[in-house]
């Protein structure tokens, strides 16, 4: 959008949006700095940088069709949570705009010309406040609301990186702030400097005179000034003037007064001061709501780098929720995390990893991703080996499984695996159950099953209709004989039962817990069949949950199957979640670490100090990352989607919280 200004130039206005970098990968981070100042210094006319923070209101969730039954109750009780939450605790966003003068820049009317990273619309910023106003001399009285503006005074006096103006736009309050920036040319801004430091070494020479001692603020005014000189001979940037102006409001003198410290305080933990417009409140909101062209406040010297640090795209909330999933709430902006698992536009498949130790809430958290693929009418399977998503699945109208105890449906590897792949599948089976086989009765047990298909046709097929082929041999015997036991009473009644497995019509979970130990390996190699199955021939999308992944890693055919999965899950519209204790059953063998390169969502939750290193190492965290995994509370997990390392707590409603806190806390 265009704009006419007092001395009738025009400039557009840009709403942008970009990269939070303070959740980005470290070299990510050092990229777009770099990319900034590289495009900064293409600048030959002022450019301003508008940060405009609102407080977000709650709304209705986007789904479609509407839910009904089960998932219109979860609805509610989410869209009353949110509602809930953000009047108990405020959500701000934070929007940039960018404003650049409409011709003769030289940089094709915006920021998105020199990076895919950095998108761009025409867009008009929010009103902070609206109707005539009244100055006083800290204050201004608009629309109902107080005013309160302050000007950059002093840059940091500590070394920073970029995105440390989140201690500014993190103050969570509605404000207007804005960075103006004119580009100077080399010759002036040497002779302006040189000039500079002949003013400051004569009033150092003077002080020496009178016999003071140093001033270190007039030894750091030199010091930054030689640097700065430094940088235009070794053609290492550019130079810069640069504004900071910033306008809060509040509905209250004392709400605009307690922003003020807030804005103060963090500006003063790095050294650095913001100042009050004293008696020039309305000149300065002129500035910062982009009607005025010259800052009546400071400005300071910056070079590129410098400037490309003041990166003010702190938060990329979009507020999409259409087909997303909410996780809870980014512990630094506050603002719902909404994942969408099946976003193909962002992610290459739509599984997501999960490793945490004991007691940080990563089961909690699957039930929450189950409740949630419920609400959004996404058929759910949850493979559950310690029997803890019992209530919140049979609640949902689900249906749950306990391998230990009678089961409706049978689980008959004969009629679940794909024709080509019965022999070497029940092969598996029967080494599982009756010890390792040998390649000659492994051939027995194959020919076995061709064999009893054969005579089956389009009938049904048991394991124990396999015997008789068996025991035409020898060495089949030998392997009837052990089978046997496996195939009469409570065995039989899991390995040898026909049945395709139950379906699925909101959810169905399979507990393994009651199950003797040595029945799990076999038993779950039923159920992950079952899972295959019901993945290629479910239409629709469809999510599989695996619980306590670490049971797969002394089972090598599991693996391979999970792998396998993995892999050719998205073909069906399939997501796989998979939830860990140890970062080694993920990154320790090689089906682990298909699993994990074949998982583009992960989350990462507390670590013991070892594991977190090797987290570190498998999934690029620098220092300040890992060192958070291992102060991590319960609940709280770093979200890992492409370059984003984003802090998250996971919240879930009230009514989900009753469902998932009977048999795991939050």
């Amino acid at each position: 959008m265009t704009s006419g200004r007092e001395d009738d130039r025009r400039e557009i206005i840009w709403r942008t949006k970009a990269p939070d970098i303070l959740d980005l990968v470290a070299p990510e981070r050092r990229k777009l700095a770099g990319d900034l100042a590289t495009w900064l210094e293409q600048l030959r006319l002022p450019v301003r940088f508008l940060i405009c923070s609102r407080r977000e209101a709650p709304g209705p969730i986007s789904v479609s069709p509407s839910p009904v039954g089960p998932a219109g109750d979860l609805q509610g009780a989410l869209e009353a949570h949110l509602a809930e939450g953000m009047r108990q605790r405020p959500t701000f966003r934070r929007q940039v705009f960018v404003a650049v003068p409409s011709t003769g820049n030289g940089i094709d009317g915006g920021p998105a010309a020199s990076s895919t990273a950095w998108f761009k619309g025409e867009g008009r910023p929010p009103a902070l406040a609206e109707g005539p106003w009244r100055e006083h001399p800290t204050m201004l009285r608009a629309g109902g609301r107080w005013l309160t503006s302050l000007w950059l005074e002093r840059l940091p006096g500590v070394e920073v990186a970029p995105g440390w103006l989140w201690s500014l736009v993190g103050v969570p309050g509605e404000f207007d702030l804005v960075l103006d920036v004119w580009p100077r040319a080399d010759g002036e801004a040497d002779r302006s400097l040189r000039r500079r430091m002949l003013g400051l070494r004569a009033r150092e020479l003077a002080a020496g005179q009178r016999g003071e001692d140093g001033d270190p603020r007039l030894q750091a005014a030199l010091a930054s000034a030689s640097r700065l000189r430094e940088v235009l001979a070794r053609s290492e940037g550019k130079l810069f003037d640069l504004a900071l102006t910033v306008t809060v409001a509040g509905d209250s003198p004392g709400e605009a007064r307690q922003l003020v410290h807030h804005l103060r305080s963090g500006m003063a933990a790095l050294r650095a001061a913001l100042v009050p417009a004293w008696c020039d409140q309305g000149p300065a909101r002129l500035q910062t709501g982009l009607l005025a062209n010259q800052p009546s406040g400071p400005r300071r010297v910056v070079q590129s780098a410098e400037l490309a640090s003041l990166w003010p795209w702190l938060d990329d909330w979009d507020g999409k929720t259409a087909g997303a999933v909410n996780l809870g709430r980014h512990l630094r902006t506050a603002a719902p995390v909404w994942l969408n698992l099946h976003d193909a536009a962002v992610l290459p498949n739509a599984n997501l990893g999960v490793v945490a130790a004991s007691g940080s809430g990563k089961s909690y958290l699957g039930g929450l991703l189950g409740l949630e693929a419920v609400r959004l009418g996404v058929r759910t399977v949850v493979l559950d080996p310690e029997n803890e998503h019992r209530r919140w699945c049979e609640a949902v109208g689900g249906q749950y499984l306990s391998l230990g105890e009678s089961i409706p449906s049978g689980f008959n590897l004969l009629e679940m695996a794909e024709p080509g792949e019965a022999p070497s599948a029940v092969a598996e089976l029967v080494s599982l159950l009756c010890g390792q086989l040998s390649p000659a009765e492994v051939g027995q047990v194959a020919d076995a099953v061709r064999w009893t298909l054969s005579r089956a046709g389009t009938g049904t097929a048991v394991l124990s209709d396999c015997l008789p082929r068996l025991r035409q041999s020898e060495v089949g015997e030998a392997v009837a004989h052990r089978l046997l036991p496996w195939l009469d009473g409570t065995p039989g009644a899991l390995f040898n039962c026909p049945g395709r497995g139950p379906a699925v019509v909101t959810a169905a979970a399979v507990g393994l817990r009651e199950l003797p130990a040595a029945w799990v390996p076999a038993a779950t190699l039923l159920v992950s069949h079952w899972l295959w199955s019901w993945i290629r021939t479910q239409p629709g999308r469809k999510q599989a949950i695996v619980d306590e992944a670490g049971l797969l890693a002394d089972n090598a055919p599991l693996q391979r199957l999970m792998a396998h999965l993995a892999r050719r899950i998205r073909k069906y519209q399939g997501s796989l979640v998979l939830l860990s204790q140890s970062a080694g059953d993920l990154l320790g063998s090689a089906p682990g670490e298909v699993m994990a390169v074949n998982s583009a969502t992960m989350l990462l939750g507390s670590q013991h100090p070892a594991a977190a290193v090797r987290l570190q190492q498998g999934f690029l965290l620098d220092d300040t990352q890992r060192q958070w995994l291992e102060r991590a509370g319960r609940g709280q997990f770093l979200l890992l989607l492409g370059s984003r390392r984003s802090p998250i707590q996971i919240e879930a409603p009230a009514r989900y919280h009753l469902l998932l806190s009977a048999e795991h806390g939050p």
